[in-house]
């Protein structure tokens, strides 16, 4: 009897050392993933408070001796806040609402429509979601550039156009990325629920707002952030088609321009500890940004089918 207790028991401490190492180890894997991700972060936050006496200071790790706000000040001034930051906020919220409306629209319709040629306009989704954004660069370039003269000067190059107008026409910046994840969730939604609402007597557009848009909210705060966040980053759209705009991708350059002779002198350390502050000045909008709307993130991201 005494031998089949010690066997259970031996079998019990077993399985939960097994459990409590897993655990362990999971744990551990998570941290140097949190530490590979802040730690960069975490030194630029340090450096933007420092002055260059404290990088010659050897005493001085990451903290700063006596911690100031200078650099920041002389960033705000370079960058051009407030404006800069207004301008950069209009223009991602702009672009961010129209994608998220027009990849709802195309998403629900590929997901729940059958229709002749659906395999072939899905396929050019998923082409466009793997092409490199460089090769489209030169043809729209193009076709912008020539609504310089006369009436359609306006939506020409150096205005918000092009990026609402790429907005609008669901070819902008990672739109694909939004079609396929409101495809995806769409195609997870039960067809009972408009086979029901059809039977009350709603039609196809009263079903899809009434009934499908207010299940979809979160995955389409999920994919306004993601566009939000590519756009108010974008170093590419923005300074190719608006380059003469006040817009953080812009005017990022003029952290820098004043950087002098060698890189140990001490107009460049400057200038770095500048830069440092004003990555963080740009970065602080999308961290309030995504602490306001975490919980819809975490909802959707899972059923968006890019997780397993």
């Amino acid at each position: 009897m005494n031998l089949v207790i010690n066997d259970a028991r031996k079998a019990k401490i077993k399985k939960y050392s097994g459990q409590y190492i897993i655990g362990i180890v999971r744990w551990l894997f998570i941290l140097g993933i949190c530490f590979v991700i802040l730690y960069p972060l975490f030194t630029k936050i340090s450096a933007s408070f420092m002055s260059v006496t404290d990088l010659y200071d050897a005493t001085v790790k990451y903290f700063p001796k006596s911690p100031s706000l200078s650099n920041y000040n002389t960033a705000m001034i370079r960058l051009g806040f407030p404006n800069v930051f207004f301008s950069s906020f209009g223009l991602a919220f702009t672009t961010s609402l129209l994608q998220t409306a027009t990849a709802t629209l195309v998403g629900y319709g590929l997901a729940r429509y059958k229709f002749k040629g659906r395999g072939i306009v899905f396929g050019i989704v998923i082409l466009n979601l793997v092409l490199l954004p460089d090769l489209l660069f030169t043809p729209r370039y193009v076709m912008f550039s020539d609504l310089q003269d006369g009436f359609l000067a306006m939506f020409g190059l150096n205005t918000w156009w092009p990026m609402i107008l790429f907005a609008v026409t669901c070819t902008g910046l990672k739109c694909s990325l939004y079609i396929f994840m409101m495809r995806q969730f769409f195609r997870g939604m039960p067809k009972e629920l408009e086979e029901a609402a059809y039977v009350d007597g709603a039609g196809a557009l009263k079903t899809f707002v009434v009934i499908m848009l207010p299940s979809a909210v979160a995955m389409m705060v999920t994919c306004f952030l993601f566009s939000f966040v590519w756009q108010w980053l974008d170093m590419s759209y923005t300074t190719i088609f608006a380059k003469d705009l006040p817009f953080f991708s812009t005017r990022v350059g003029f952290l820098t321009a004043t950087a002098g002779g060698g890189i140990t002198s001490n107009v460049d350390l400057t200038v770095s500890l500048i830069k440092n502050a004003g990555m963080i000045l740009i970065m602080l909008p999308l961290l309030a940004l995504y602490l306001f709307t975490q919980k819809f993130f975490v909802e959707s991201i899972a059923r968006s089918g890019l997780v397993g």
